[in-house]
């Protein structure tokens, strides 16, 4: 088990630093001190592995994003801000959890969308893990109403959308453009966020 876990992490490692397409077997292995017969001892193919992967390393992830919302104690502008700030932590998980220096950030964005294309349970679990959240973000917008933190004139359901578009958008913007600050995206975009759905002081 400790060498099928090294060589997911090095999978991980490498997918992000270069992308899927550019990382093969022999690559893989060199890399982690294998043989060619150690990694099929493991996997039985390139394909089994990136499931593996996903299963392993991503969807802990989406699931830590989803509970960051009940561990965050507060008003309902602080967990939103925690949910916002639990999105702009993806590239330092990367960096202090895998060592990754060097990310290539639209990698990130192409391992789960080739995991979704490739795999039909990956697929069901991204849209169970967008219709969660969506609920979660609906529901804490309900609550905000109800203490009068939200202005009533918001359609919940229309503001659990917006918010997740403000969330995912930044996601794929970053990862198109290197050049942009991350975390700092993710706090202008809270910002705006709370000025359009807040109550009237």
């Amino acid at each position: 088990m400790e060498t099928k876990d090294r060589i997911l992490k090095t999978a991980l490692k490498l997918f992000v630093e270069k992308g899927f397409a550019e990382v093969s077997i022999n690559d893989l292995i060199k890399e982690v001190g294998i043989t060619k017969g150690g990694f099929y001892h493991h996997f039985k193919s390139k394909d089994e592995l990136i499931y593996e992967m996903m299963e392993s390393f991503t969807f802990p992830l989406l699931e830590n994003i989803i509970g960051s919302i009940d561990e965050c104690n507060g008003s309902v502008k602080e967990k939103l801000s925690c949910l916002f700030r639990k999105y702009s932590e993806v590239q330092s998980y990367l960096k202090t959890t895998f060592d990754i220096e060097d990310i290539n950030d639209t990698s990130i964005m192409v391992l789960i969308i080739e995991g979704v294309k490739r795999y039909e349970t990956i697929n069901n679990y991204m849209i169970d893990f967008i219709e969660r959240l969506t609920k979660k973000i609906e529901s804490l917008l309900e609550a905000g109403k109800k203490l009068g933190e939200i202005s009533s004139k918001i359609n919940s359901k229309s503001g659990a959308l917006y918010t997740l578009s403000s969330l995912e958008g930044a996601i794929i913007l970053w990862g198109l453009n290197p050049n942009i600050e991350i975390k700092k995206l993710f706090e202008d975009n809270f910002k705006y966020l709370w000025n359009s759905i807040k109550a009237s002081d």
